[in-house]
């Protein structure tokens, strides 16, 4: 097969690869010692780094026999991560394998076999070899890839060889006719090496390119590595993206959230500990956005310093939009709620109650002419009475809880300092609300409501749960968030606990509050200790214009 060489190899090792394989053999002399040691430096980083996506199982132990290592798929293997184990007993028996070869493996010799894997009835080629670490101990280095295609290849061409073998004795003195066969045995032969050499390099690329987005680069952004399944994902061929920079290719510079994209890839490139993993916004070629997922991992030179970085990304697209149509609705179905609560309050406030005050009058009228009446008719009368004026009092506080009537009268300000008022008087508790920021702001309804809904789930959550004595709440408008405060002095509790348990205990209240921020775009950060009381940080973008002329209404 004739090989195109034109092109020019972009790394030390894809040189020596040339040369290695279409290079006379003179030319390797003529190869630097250093480049040579750079090459296998190089090649060292890759392997560390790409040992993750490699197809086959791998593991390292001791010479004691305990686990120091294993990738993933050998993980998914065994069906536990037995890092720490004895080997045997992570494969099933209470003691060391009688064939095993540790002791071979520590006096520095490499090993390598194939068997059939009890398993899967598969075959395997394994490759056992020593790692030496620094301290002088030594370690082996376990690695089992499949080849039962090969083999199966191989015990094809053995049993034609054997009859061709049997052929040849049989037919001796036919010599013309023997040849004949021979020829055609031969064509067998070599139509079996081709089938086995395909099938060689059908697993060369399942290992080398897994069915994910798998790119490097190096840390000014260019790109080194593009896996075939990048090419195909984002529309680039490898020559055409190659030596360009992530900006110039698949990334945009600003999200469609808002997200300035250029800015996070700078931070990753100088902080790559905080970013691990995380989700962007990416540009395929035709300019379509796509999000993925990606686990980010610096590779180190010799040095320990970053030299490039390996990304693994896998495409979340779909379940992207899914997510925001799930919220869509979500806040449709709480904007309904609202609104039910509101003709519900309506209708507590504009007919019961004022049926319940007008019955009150007509009994206080009927008392006040009935002064003759006896003793026992007068306490029966003041006992109705005292049962009116509760009903009237629930009912104004059922609607006052399901639609606050100051809202849409005196803005959301207000509205809070009277309801943080009211709810302390009628507690027992000590509120300390201030706002600021909010005079110039002009806020949506839906953000008001849910803003009002916060600060009252989280009272009642105290008056229920913290035994607190005082509350403090701030709600600051600073650009371009708003930022809401609620700290109480109660008892506390394990926020760890609260997470695994809220559930089954049935206590909602914080879970509610972290899945209204969630609608809002906002986050919720919930901190609190056992006696120390308990704190709600929210922060939430402000979507709205500043009002100009009109301004919310700001009492306190």
């Amino acid at each position: 097969m004739q090989v195109d060489t034109d092109m020019p190899p972009s790394s030390p090792w894809e040189r020596l690869q040339t040369l290695l394989r279409h290079g006379p053999a003179d030319d390797l002399l003529e190869i630097d010692p250093e480049q040579l040691g750079a090459i296998l430096e190089e090649n060292d980083r890759l392997f560390k780094a790409m040992v993750d996506a490699f197809e086959g199982l791998i593991y390292i132990c001791s010479a004691d026999y305990r686990i120091e290592f294993l990738n993933d798929r050998m993980i998914r293997h065994l069906g536990h991560d037995a890092t720490g184990e004895l080997c045997y007993e992570a494969f099933g028996r209470r003691s060391v394998c009688p064939w095993c070869i540790n002791h071979r493996i520590t006096k520095g010799e490499t090993v390598t076999w194939e068997l059939i894997s009890p398993r899967d009835m598969r075959w395997y080629y394994v490759l056992n070899a020593p790692i030496r670490h620094l301290d002088g101990t030594v370690s082996k280095y376990a690695m089992m890839m499949d080849i039962h295609e090969r083999k199966k290849n191989e015990e094809e061409l053995r049993n034609h060889r054997g009859r061709l073998e049997e052929r040849i004795k049989a037919r001796t003195a036919e010599l013309t006719e023997a040849n004949e066969q021979l020829r055609q045995e031969i064509e067998e032969r070599k139509q079996a090496e081709e089938a086995m050499r395909r099938s060689e390099a059908k697993y060369r690329e399942l290992v080398q390119n897994a069915n994910s987005i798998i790119i490097r680069f190096d840390t000014r952004g260019v790109i080194r590595f593009f896996n075939e399944y990048a090419q195909q994902f984002f529309g680039y061929t490898e020559q055409e993206i190659l030596g360009r920079t992530l900006w110039e290719t698949i990334l945009p510079t600003v999200d469609s959230t808002g997200r300035r994209i250029t800015s996070m890839v700078d931070a990753f490139l100088t902080r790559p500990e905080q970013f691990k993993t995380d989700e962007l916004e990416n540009r395929r070629r035709n300019g379509e956005r796509v999000w993925v997922a990606w686990t980010n991992r610096p590779i180190l030179d010799a040095d320990g310093k970053i030299a490039e970085f390996l990304c693994v990304g896998v495409d979340v697209t779909e379940r992207r939009q899914n997510r925001r149509r799930i919220r869509t609705l979500t806040y449709a179905l709480l904007k309904a709620q609202e609104n039910e609560r509101a003709r519900i309050a309506r209708d507590l406030h504009d007919h019961i109650a004022q049926d319940l005050s007008s019955l009150k009058i007509r009994l206080q009228t009927l008392f006040a002419n009935e002064s003759a009446a006896g003793n026992d008719a007068q306490r029966q009368t003041e006992e109705t009475l005292q049962i009116l004026q509760r009903s009237i009092s629930e009912v104004r506080n059922l609607a006052y809880d399901l639609r606050p009537p100051g809202l849409d009268q005196f803005g959301l300000v207000r509205t809070l300092f009277l309801y943080c008022e009211d709810f302390a008087q009628q507690n027992g508790l000590k509120i300390d609300f201030i706002a600021a920021g909010l005079d110039d702001l002009a806020l949506g309804e839906d953000i008001q409501i849910n803003i009002y809904r916060l600060i009252q789930e989280a009272l009642h959550n105290v008056k229920k749960h913290a035994a607190a004595k005082g509350v403090t709440i701030r709600l600051v408008a600073s650009s371009p968030n708003l930022i809401l405060r609620i700290v109480d002095d109660g008892k506390g509790f394990d926020i760890d606990h609260w997470r695994d348990h809220a559930y089954q205990e049935k206590r909602m209240g914080l879970q509610s509050m972290v899945e209204r921020v969630g609608l809002l775009d906002g986050t919720i950060d919930i901190r609190s200790r056992p006696g120390k009381g308990a704190g709600i940080f929210i922060t939430i973008p402000i979507k709205e214009q500043l009002s100009g002329g009109e301004t919310a209404h700001s009492d306190h």
